[in-house]
Parts: structure tokens; C-alpha cells; sequence
């Protein structure tokens, strides 16, 4: 992980102050809701697909997951489950204690990526908590559930400390060193958050307008991303000033106290997080 500081000249300060209205203290058009004065641009950066990390020597626990994806998207019960964080209601999930006395799915998961996997009181909740429980059922295993750092969740899986992980994962060529993934049960994308005094993107309609800016803001454009994830990734095409935080809801936050311009993050995520 690392954390880009610079340190830009006066004139390059009150640039990035004017274009996105940087400030100590970002107050919202709705103070009784948390990050009110942030808006979405609503184009998608990227283009990703979610999947569950399998131990490569697990190769007849992949088919049944594959299979279970299939199941659940023909029928719509994942569909169903999505609903749930969409205006409907979340079910709670519980983990059991890991016991090798008996059948169970060990899952390597982080509870910190609301909607997909977040932790209130004793139960696990999120769009990725309720579809390993339902494949838990399917597999007719008992549910144990790891929480760990995103960072560590694929080497955990890798030596055996876990069947599965699941955490909102983009399925890319890097973390297939240490999972097979199954089949993409979920299409997502990375957008921009940014506050509504900023009027750099007021113009864009694609994501090539979108790169345009990056190049010509380069480092006077201040971005958090959150550690490890497409977001940081797609940001180091660009010549932008990336800072990185452990979550999304942090570096929300950052915006909204004015200590960066932009937050690049997964659609649903953050949408979630602006209306919740």
C-alpha cells in the first residue's frame, strides 16, 4: 500500500480550491443526513465482475459453486437478495465456530463493504453475506465466516486457512496467483464521488471526458481510493494525486472535510453508502 503525498505551490492550491470547491469543512444541503453535499457522477470508469475466490485444490468445491451461481441467477433469488439492500429488507446472517469435527465452508470475508458484506451487533449482513449463506445451504455445510484485511483475504484462502473468499472481489489475473474464482455472479463498475461545489465534471458524459480531466488536472486533482481495489488501480493511469484509505466510508468522509477532490470508488458501494 502506498499513500501519495505532494506538496503543491500556492497558485496550484487555490486552482483545485476553485474547480472543486475544496474546503476544511464541507457543510450539507442536509445536515441531518451523513455525506449530504456529495453527489455521484453517474458514468462507469470500468467495467468488473465479482467472483468467489476458490483454493486451487478444491477443484469439486468450484463446480458445486458454479453451479449454485447458475441456479441462483436463473431462478432470481439472487436477484431476491439484491432487493434486500435495495429498498427492501436485510436478513441477517450468523457464523458458527469454525469446529473440524464437522462439514463446514470456512469463508475468508472483510465486513467493511457495505452493501455487499457489513457486521451490526452479532450478525453478518450484505448482499455477499446472505449468497454464501444460501451456497452454505446448498452445500449442505455449516457457515463459518472469517473476517480479515482485503489485502491478506486471497493468500488466506491459499494456504488453506479458508475454502472461499467473498468481499465484493473483482476477478482479475493478479489474485488468480492465489484463487480460482468461480463464474462472475455479479456486474460492477467503478464511479466518482465528488462534492456538489465541484464543477469539473459538470460537462462529461463518458468515461473518455472523464480521463480528459484526469490528464489535464494531473497533480492538483487530489483522489481517494480504498487500499487494494480496482479504484486505486484504475487511478494509476493517471498523473492524479492518490491518497488511499482502508474503506469507502473513509475516504468519503476525507471528501467531505475537504482533504480530497474526488473518491473513485464501486457503484453500488457508494451509492449505498450516500443513501444509508
Amino acid at each position: 500500500m502506498r499513500k501519495i503525498f505532494s506538496i503543491l505551490s500556492i497558485a496550484l492550491l487555490i486552482l483545485a480550491t476553485t474547480a472543486c470547491g475544496t474546503q476544511t469543512n464541507a457543510v450539507g444541503y442536509d445536515a441531518g443526513l451523513k455525506f449530504a453535499d456529495i453527489k455521484i457522477i453517474d458514468i462507469d470508469l470500468t467495467e468488473e465482475d465479482y467472483g468467489i475466490g476458490v483454493d486451487k485444490d478444491q477443484p469439486e468445491l468450484l463446480a458445486s459453486i458454479n453451479a449454485f451461481i447458475k441456479e441462483y441467477e436463473e431462478n432470481g433469488k439472487f436477484k431476491e437478495i439484491c432487493s434486500h439492500y435495495e429498498g427492501g429488507q436485510p436478513v441477517g446472517v450468523r457464523s458458527a465456530q469454525q469446529d473440524s469435527s464437522k462439514d463446514q465452508l470456512i469463508v475468508a470475508t472483510t465486513g467493511d463493504f457495505e452493501p455487499f458484506d457489513y457486521i451490526d451487533g452479532d450478525l453478518h449482513y450484505g448482499i455477499d453475506k446472505e449468497y454464501v449463506a444460501a451456497l452454505a445451504n446448498y452445500l449442505g455445510k455449516e457457515l463459518v465466516l472469517e473476517n480479515v484485511n482485503f489485502d491478506i483475504m486471497f493468500m488466506t484462502v491459499a494456504r488453506h486457512k479458508a475454502d472461499i473468499c467473498i468481499a465484493g472481489i473483482t476477478i482479475n489475473d493478479e489474485r488468480k496467483k492465489y484463487v480460482d474464482f468461480s463464474d462472475p455472479y455479479y456486474h460492477a463498475g467503478q464511479v466518482i464521488a465528488t462534492t456538489e461545489k465541484c464543477k469539473l465534471f459538470d460537462n462529461v458524459t463518458s468515461a473518455y471526458d472523464i480521463e480528459k480531466v484526469f490528464n489535464e488536472q494531473g497533480r492538483n486533482l487530489k483522489v481517494g481510493v480504498e487500499s487494494m481495489t480496482t479504484g486505486q488501480y484504475y487511478c494509476e493511469k493517471f498523473p492524479v494525486d492518490v491518497y488511499i484509505y482502508t474503506t469507502l466510508e473513509d475516504c468519503l468522509e476525507e471528501l467531505e472535510q475537504g482533504k480530497v477532490d474526488i473518491v473513485i470508488g464501486d457503484a453500488a458501494v457508494i451509492k449505498y453508502l450516500i443513501d444509508n
